[in-house]
């Protein structure tokens, strides 16, 4: 469900300004979930696909790109044909998903110049994670088909103790390849709470910023 836009974003595209529209919804119900209120679809939408077209009519030449972003944007039936509608328009589309709706990606990929696929964990704690069966074989069915689609990608893990070990983030990275791109995105307890309301811990900045030197990632988020 098409939810929302934010009308300038130098963060949610990089490299590029860019709009950011969010959309409600998704399959997975990770506890440090930082937007319960998109995944479970508690406020009503404040947007509709007309006025996003409308609105990014007098924003050409000021903005590059637009980002999609959620919840999971592919499990909405208004993505498809507002991917197309703003690729005519002559803008830059970058995606974010949670890598579980391949064929659903396969469907708007010729559209698409970028895409962002979070790797929540290591492959044994994805079910436990997710609360969504066989999760991993999905995304990483998406994995492979990505990495050979021709597509700008990267992939990305927000990272925590609770859910993450370094042998954890190391197995991750053997499994993506030491040369696939990958960023370690530190993790922030929101002011709002996350999904499941617990109060996880982050790591020192210093300890992300080692580990990422080791596993040959970019870092983001850190102070």
């Amino acid at each position: 469900m098409l939810m929302d836009i934010e009308s300038f974003s130098l963060v949610d595209y990089p490299g590029h300004i860019a709009a950011t529209i969010f959309f409600g919804g998704c399959n997975f119900r990770c506890g440090y979930c930082q937007n319960p209120i998109l995944v479970k679809v508690e406020e009503k939408s404040r947007t509709s696909p007309s006025d996003v077209i409308d609105f990014l009519k007098t924003r050409k030449g000021l903005l590059d790109g637009v980002c999609f972003t959620g919840g999971e944007p592919l499990m909405s039936p208004d993505l498809p044909p507002l991917v197309l509608a703003i690729k005519g328009l002559g803008y830059k589309i970058k995606l974010d998903t949670n890598g579980s709706q391949l064929e659903k990606l396969r469907e708007i990929a010729s559209n698409l110049d970028y895409i962002a696929i979070d790797i929540k964990a290591d492959p044994e704690k994805y079910d436990r994670l997710t609360g969504c069966k066989n999760s991993w074989e999905r995304v990483n069915q998406t994995i492979e088909w990505v990495k050979k689609s021709g597509i700008f990608y990267e992939f990305r893990t927000t990272v925590m103790p609770f859910w993450h070990t370094f042998e954890d983030l190391t197995k991750i990275r053997v499994l993506l390849g030491k040369e696939t791109p990958w960023v370690l995105q530190q993790f922030r307890q929101p002011p709002q709470g996350v999904l499941d309301g617990k109060p996880y811990e982050s790591y020192p900045d210093s300890w992300l910023k080692e580990a990422g030197q080791k596993l040959n990632c970019q870092v983001r988020g850190l102070h």
